[in-house]
């Protein structure tokens, strides 16, 4: 069922590209032996049928009054990609973002938390932008690394992603460099995660009702709040990474975390297991303009 998180005068609302993506444990986490007994083996977390665990594809809106923020863009419709569950998609993200009744046209910025190929792709269609008048916000450190001879040879699985999805916005001249601290809306402002990436951000979302935490990368699967050392086969930085994960383990317990992988409704608090956050989900196909109206 269609969900979104009420922060009073900031709504911030999931666009679900893929919301049970099985992995094969040893894929992300080599040293991994699931403990069965252990909450992050069950559902939602775990299909044991399978004997995988679920990630979820998805990014974000951040809408407040006056504002329309895009938080990364998943896979992509249509894009040539290695890996067979990304590789020429249908344009379900794209469908849920009109189905929300907001243009493309009427967003104010898209924020990049890193350049991986399930966080970008939707952004370009055909090698074109696909939000005309967005600015598109990515740490300078992070482009420059992918864009380096480091970067071309990591993407040798994924394909050339960069060619597709982020090089056509830099040729729009809608690419901007931010600091990775820096405030990115009205609403929003950057938290410095490199570790996963080298220009890797979480994304602080603070409204009159709650604030969220973005945290993008930073964990990917409930496993990793069990044991925060555990960090993918995908970081650049594996020990870099567990330290922001600690870090942020530890300074905003309590605080609300949606991470992007982890499974519906994704977001709550790291309370020994990982509790959803009941008290902030909304259930139901968010509308812009109704809930502009009434807010």
């Amino acid at each position: 069922m269609p969900h979104w998180f009420d922060l009073g005068d900031v709504a911030v609302v999931p666009l679900i590209e893929d919301d049970r993506l099985l992995i094969e444990p040893g894929e992300f986490f080599p040293a991994l032996e699931p403990d069965l007994a252990d909450w992050y083996t069950r559902e939602p977390w775990f299909d044991r049928a399978a004997g995988k665990l679920v990630f979820a594809i998805q990014s974000f809106l951040v809408c407040s009054a006056d504002e329309v923020l895009v938080v990364d863009a998943c896979v992509g419709a249509g894009k040539n990609r290695r890996r067979a569950e990304f590789d020429q998609l249908p344009d379900r993200w794209m469908r849920q973002f009109l189905a929300t009744g907001l243009r493309p046209e009427e967003v104010d910025a898209v924020v990049f938390t890193h350049l991986h190929a399930d966080h970008v792709g939707a952004a370009t269609v055909r090698r074109e932008p696909v939000f005309p008048h967005a600015p598109h916000l990515v740490v300078e450190e992070e482009f420059r690394y992918w864009s380096s001879e480091a970067g071309a040879a990591a993407m040798r699985r994924t394909g050339d992603y960069l060619a597709d999805s982020v090089l056509p916005i830099e040729q729009a001249g809608q690419l901007r460099f931010v600091a990775p601290d820096a405030a990115v809306g009205k609403h929003a402002e950057l938290v410095p995660a490199a570790g996963h990436t080298p220009g890797n951000v979480c994304v602080r979302v603070r409204g009159s009702a709650g604030t969220v935490l973005l945290a993008g990368d930073t964990m990917h699967h409930g496993v990793q709040i069990r044991h925060p050392e555990l960090s993918t086969r995908y970081c650049v930085d594996p020990g870099k990474a567990a330290e922001v994960r600690s870090r942020l383990l530890e300074g905003e317990r309590g605080s609300v975390l949606l991470p992007t992988h982890f499974p519906a409704p994704s977001a709550g608090r790291a309370r020994g297991g990982f509790e959803f956050a009941a008290d902030l989900i909304q259930t139901g196909q968010f509308r812009w303009r109704e809930w502009h109206r009434a807010s």
